[in-house]
C-alpha cells in the first residue's frame, strides 16, 4: 500500500510488514532531548497505535514501529499534542546530534546541546540536494563524532599561562593526556602541534595561573560513516558559539549551489575543493545568532 504524494507526516515503511499497511514513523527529537510528558505520549501512542515500543537511533532519534496507514492521522494528532513531530527524512539537515554538555560533564567549556537545538531550529526541515548529517560536541572527547559529519562542531580551548601565578607544581603536565606540556625553568611550554585544546590543564591549575584564552568551535566539513568512513576535513577553527549557526549555513548554502542531485559534502568537496568553500563561507564576517537553550 503506498502514501499519497502530499501526505503531511515524513515516514519510511517498514523493511518487514504483515499486511503492507504498516509504515515506521521517524520522529523529530532536537539533540535527543525528551520531557516525561512526552515520554508518556509516546508510551500510549506506541501501546495503542503500534507495537508496543519504540526505537531510539543511533542520531538521538525516536521511531515508532508498526504504525497502520489508517491510523497515522490520529498518531500525528496525539504527537503534535504532545509538542512532537514528524521528520528528520530525506533530502534536508537530519537530527541534529549534540552531547549532553557542561551540566553533566567537567571536560565542557562550550554548551553543545544549545547549539545543537540552535542549529536544529535554524537549518530544519530546508530542502537540500542530499541528506547533511550535523553533530555538536563541547569538547575534543568528540562523544557525538562530529569528524564523522557532514558538519562537525568540536568545543576547543587555549590555555593562556599568567606566569606570575604559577607554582611550577606540573599539574598542568600531569593532566594533559597528550603530552603537549613540559615543564621548562619551573614553568609549562605547550607544543601546538600536540595540543588537542581539551582545557584539561585549564582546570587542573591550583592557582589559575593556566586561564581559557580563545574558546570556540573547531569546524570539520566532508566526513560520513558506512561502507567508505571518511574523516571531515577542518575548515575553520575558534568559532565563537553565536557565530556557528551563521557558518553552518554558509556551507548548506554552499551545497545547494554547487552539490548535484544525492551528491553528499565529501565527494563534492573531492570534486570543486576545500579552498572554493572555504571562499565562499569567509566571504564576509560571520553574523552572530542568538543561541537558544536547549
Amino acid at each position: 500500500m503506498g502514501l499519497p504524494d502530499d501526505w503531511p507526516v515524513q515516514i519510511e515503511e517498514s523493511a518487514s510488514h504483515e499486511d503492507g499497511g504498516r509504515f515506521t514513523i521517524r520522529l523529530h527529537v532536537s539533540t535527543g532531548v525528551l520531557s516525561a510528558e512526552q515520554l508518556g505520549v509516546l508510551r500510549d501512542v506506541a501501546r495503542q497505535y503500534g507495537q508496543g515500543y519504540v526505537h531510539l537511533t543511533a542520531r538521538q532519534g525516536i521511531e515508532l514501529p508498526g504504525v497502520s496507514l489508517r491510523d497515522l492521522s490520529a498518531v500525528q494528532a496525539s504527537l503534535a499534542h504532545a509538542g512532537l513531530s514528524t521528520g528528520s527524512a530525506g533530502s534536508r539537515v537530519r537530527n541534529v546530534v549534540a552531547c549532553t554538555g557542561g551540566d553533566k560533564c567537567q571536560h565542557a567549556f562550550l554548551d553543545g546541546p544549545a547549539l545543537g537545538h540552535s542549529l536544529d531550529m535554524l537549518l530544519g526541515g530546508e530542502d537540500l540536494p542530499t541528506q547533511v548529517k550535523v553533530a555538536v560536541a563541547s569538547c575534543p572527547n568528540s562523544c557525538t563524532a562530529p569528524q564523522m559529519a557532514d558538519i562537525g562542531f568540536v568545543g576547543t580551548v587555549e590555555p593562556v599561562l599568567d606566569r606570575a601565578l604559577c607554582n611550577g607544581c606540573g599539574a598542568c603536565t600531569a593532566a594533559c593526556d597528550e603530552r603537549a606540556l613540559t615543564m621548562r625553568r619551573g614553568l609549562p611550554r605547550r607544543d601546538p602541534q600536540r595540543c588537542h585544546y581539551c582545557g584539561a590543564c585549564v582546570v587542573s591549575c591550583p592557582t589559575r595561573a593556566l586561564r581559557a584564552g580563545r574558546v570556540g568551535y573547531m569546524v570539520y566539513v566532508g566526513g560520513r560513516v558506512g561502507r567508505r568512513p571518511q574523516m571531515g576535513h577542518v575548515l575553520a577553527r575558534f568559532v565563537p558559539e553565536d557565530e556557528a549557526p551563521d557558518l553552518a549555513g554558509r556551507i548548506l548554502g554552499f551545497l545547494r549551489d554547487y552539490g548535484e542531485p544525492r551528491e553528499r559534502l565529501y565527494p563534492l568537496i573531492r570534486r570543486v575543493g576545500l579552498d572554493l568553500l572555504r571562499a565562499r563561507v569567509h566571504s564576509r564576517p560571520l553574523h552572530r545568532t542568538p543561541i537558544r537553550e536547549a
